[in-house]
């Protein structure tokens, strides 16, 4: 690298960081500025840009500022008031982003269910939430019935949309001319520090937990995009990401409105009209995760693909093997990747594009942004430990688990706000690490660094993987699956497929005699999120298991689905025939050249 290239970096890399810190300490000092202030704040700055466009329709941040006014009018009339928690299910439409920003400004704490649940899961959540009601799309009310016998009390539940027969509507008469906004003082008990959203994250202990995102967060969180980007009202972000996750719903939405800019919100992605879509809109940034971009790469060229007015992206996930197709491709080369977890304390970007980095922390900042990676037992699951009992430092260039210091005072920066259970907030702490008493956050993840300061990703630890952009459980579908008839035993783990991201579910199961494959493919569809369906089955005489009575995954994980060298029999599921088939060697070849879908 020349000279110049490497002031170039440095001061990228000084001018985001000092911009970002900045911005944390500045909301360390105004601890009653929220959400719902900035917001409105930048409503009677950019009254008439366009806010959001979706399908046909535009809104203007007038016409967001009267909705959400609506929404947080509502509310006040049913008495709802700050601290209340509400759960919200509802698809990506511009009501979502009214009702929370409407309820925020009541001061109420939204739980951002994922509308793919249902079942157990879906009862799980609002119970986690805390919340005695639900704000639910009319288009999702199968997932409400789904989850009906597994919700204890009384929950009220309100519908947008159209109406439903039994249930109160959202949109009612009474709802039509609460366009005045309410007067901030409704919220002045409202510390920024507290929760604006609960965002659900998948872990080792099985059912989806609750992270506390509080209004500091997000406020901070959006300067990740905004700052990388150097992001104007001019820009139209382009968001297909699902808006209960904090990707898209806090860095890409968040960044956006904070400087005015727009939003071209789509219900889905859609690798067939994404670039025409790009194209049509003038959209000028993308806020990604890697699956989005594998998808777009494995399709025929566009005559769109290079027409684009994309001057950056910002997301994560996103693989070496894709890095360079996106580059050459589809001519984009501003490609800023970042890492963190909705929960966590430790945050990534890579701000100056360096190729396959998560991030970057320059070595004369570590002081600033204490992240460091220690050694790290994968077998046995532990960070390892020294004659001193402290945890070791890894060498550059060596894989460990990344973990973030957890500082007593109560300033924002490396504050962990953990989960809404305490026991689950515990389990992801590391006591006594470099010396007594020091606590830091436990990011379950392995990484490595160069000597430059550029992070990379190297793979996730425990029973939680990753598949369609999606954390999945293991043990959620362990549970799924034992309840189904004629299964003894469960196995839950994750598979590498060649040409897609993440891992693919697996099961290796032993059963009886009452067990039917027909069945269980449908069973698991109405049980589960589409994601968390393992794509394989594997149906074995016996499960492995430890000393301790663990089972073991290590040798399956490297078995994969191969059937030229697993002798048991192995099924991959189908989802336009709804059922398991059986998998052969042509099969295998033909999931592996993505001929099959999975």
């Amino acid at each position: 690298m020349s000279l110049v290239s490497a002031i170039s970096r440095e001061y990228s890399y000084f001018k985001f960081f000092l911009r970002l810190v900045g911005r944390s300490r500045k909301f360390d000092k105004k601890k009653y500025t929220t959400v719902a202030d900035i917001l409105e704040e930048q409503v009677e700055k950019t009254p008439d840009n366009i806010a959001i466009e979706f399908e046909d329709k535009k809104y203007s941040y007038r016409d967001m500022d009267n909705e959400a006014n609506k929404i947080a009018n509502w509310a006040i009339g049913k008495g709802y008031k700050t601290g209340d928690v509400i759960s919200l299910l509802m698809e990506n439409k511009p009501e979502y982003i009214f009702t929370w920003f409407g309820l925020a400004k009541v001061g109420i704490t939204i739980a951002c269910l994922n509308n793919n649940i249902k079942s157990k899961s879906l009862a799980h959540c609002i119970k986690k939430s805390g919340s005695k009601s639900l704000i639910i799309s009319s288009d999702l009310m199968e997932n409400l019935a789904s989850a009906q016998e597994h919700i204890d009390g009384e929950l009220d539940v309100y519908t947008a949309g159209q109406d439903v027969q039994g249930y109160e509507s959202l949109d009612g008469p009474s709802n039509e001319n609460g366009v005045v906004r309410p007067d901030s003082s409704i919220r002045q008990a409202l510390s920024n520090s507290q929760s604006l959203f609960y965002i659900y994250t998948s872990g080792t202990t099985g059912m989806p937990k609750a992270a506390n995102f509080s209004h500091q967060k997000f406020l901070v969180a959006c300067g990740l995009q905004m700052f990388s980007l150097e992001m104007k009202p001019t820009d139209k972000t382009y968001m297909v990401l699902p808006l209960y996750h904090a990707t898209g719903g806090v860095v890409g939405i968040g960044s956006t409105f904070c400087v005015g800019g727009t939003i071209v919100l789509r219900k889905k992605f859609s690798a067939a009209n994404f670039w025409e879509d790009c194209v049509k809109h003038d959209v000028t940034v993308i806020t990604y995760i890697g699956e989005l971009f594998r998808y777009l790469v494995a399709t025929k060229k566009s005559e769109y693909e290079t027409k684009h007015k994309i001057r950056g992206i910002y997301g994560n996930g996103l693989r070496p093997e894709v890095w360079k197709i996106v580059q050459e491709r589809f001519g984009i080369n501003h490609i800023c990747e970042f890492y963190g977890a909705s929960e966590g304390n430790v945050s990534l970007t890579n701000v100056d594009s360096k190729f396959g980095s998560i991030g970057r922390i320059p070595p004369y900042l570590k002081g600033v942004l204490p992240t460091k990676i220690v050694k790290f037992d994968v077998e046995n699951e532990v960070v390892v430990r020294g004659e001193d009992g402290f945890c070791i430092e890894c060498d550059n260039g060596e894989a460990g688990e990344a973990i973030g210091f957890i500082p007593n005072d109560d300033k924002f920066t490396g504050s962990f706000e953990g989960y809404t259970d305490k026991e689950a907030t515990k389990k992801k702490i590391l006591e006594d690490v470099f010396e007594k008493g020091d606590q830091w956050f436990s990011t379950g993840d392995l990484l490595k660094k160069d000597k430059q300061g550029y992070y990379y990703f190297v793979d996730r630890i425990g029973d939680t993987f990753r598949w369609k952009s999606e954390n999945v459980s293991t043990n959620e579908v362990s549970e799924a699956i034992s309840a189904f008839k004629g299964i003894d035993e469960v196995n839950v783990y994750g598979v590498e497929v060649p040409n897609q991201d993440g891992r693919a579910g697996m099961a290796s199961l032993v059963v009886n005699d009452e067990f039917n494959l027909e069945e269980l493919y449908e069973y698991l569809s109405e049980q589960l999120p589409v994601y968390s369906v393992p794509v394989f089955i594997r149906i074995s005489p016996e499960i492995e298991k430890t000393g301790t009575f663990k089972y073991k995954k290590t040798d399956l994980v490297k078995d994969g689905y191969d059937p030229s060298i697993i002798q048991d029999p192995i099924y991959y599921a189908s989802g336009g025939d709804k059922k398991y088939i059986n998998l052969d060697q042509d099969s295998f070849q033909k999931i592996n050249t993505l001929e099959i879908r999975v």
